[in-house]
């Protein structure tokens, strides 16, 4: 009688064993299927090539309007992440190409954060029209790292502190009246319309012509699609 209990406690202590192993089978399958996965969206996420490259025309544009390579943000002056690509991205691509008389760079407003961000946009629309390119573009870069600061808050007085500065020769009435009346307002729909038309849904989106980047922080695969759209265009 004892012998039998015996056995049937080994049987039982087996048991929990056989469990444990085929769990810990069950894991290394799991394990080696989200490394599959994982790899298989690195390949998902590389750039995507769209059937055209985002027109320029009537875009505020940073050096040849006809180029061979055309850089386009989509950004939102109020969002952090587009300020963080100005100061840490634009600049390496101000100094690598943007003096290359076969590259532009472009930007087109992004309306993310409601009011502030449309009276960002309002404002710089009203200062690329009126001012010079190098007073426009030092606004932009100004109001792009400090609009989307922590605790900032994008108002008229805002706007006009950092015209008053790096635009000067725009009338503050004037910019003030512009942004109340929304003066520039058909061309920020233009703008919301080719958002659409090329499904950006975030901020800072960057095509290089036709090829927009999976990741608009990754400079070394920018610097590859530029040579390689230079290369092709040229």
């Amino acid at each position: 009688m004892a012998k039998n209990k015996k056995r049937k406690n080994t049987k039982t202590n087996k048991a929990p064993m056989k469990f444990l192993v085929i769990v810990t089978a069950l894991l290394v399958v799991v394990m080696a299927a989200l490394l599959f996965v994982v790899n298989s969206d690195g390949g998902s996420n590389s750039s995507s090539t769209h059937e055209d490259r985002p027109p320029i025309n009537d875009l505020a544009t940073y050096g040849n309007d006809d180029p061979a390579v055309s850089i386009v943000e989509f950004g939102d002056y109020k969002c952090p992440a587009c300020g963080t690509w100005d100061r840490e991205v634009f600049d390496q691509l101000e100094s690598d190409y943007l003096d290359h008389e076969d590259i532009s760079f472009s930007f087109v407003n992004f309306i993310g954060f409601q009011n502030e961000s449309l009276i960002a946009s309002l404002a710089s629309q009203k200062i690329y029209h009126e001012a010079s390119e190098d007073q426009f573009w030092d606004f932009h870069h100004a109001l792009m790292q400090a609009a989307g600061v922590q605790g900032s808050q994008v108002d008229i007085d805002f706007v006009v502190d950092i015209a008053s500065e790096h635009a000067p020769d725009v009338d503050e009435d004037e910019l003030r009246t512009s942004v109340a009346e929304q003066e520039y307002m058909d061309e920020l729909y233009a703008e919301h319309e080719l958002i659409e038309e090329f499904g950006v849904e975030r901020t800072p989106t960057i095509f290089v012509n036709d090829v927009e980047l999976s990741d608009p922080f990754d400079y070394n695969e920018m610097e590859r699609i530029i040579e390689e759209q230079l290369e092709e265009n040229s």
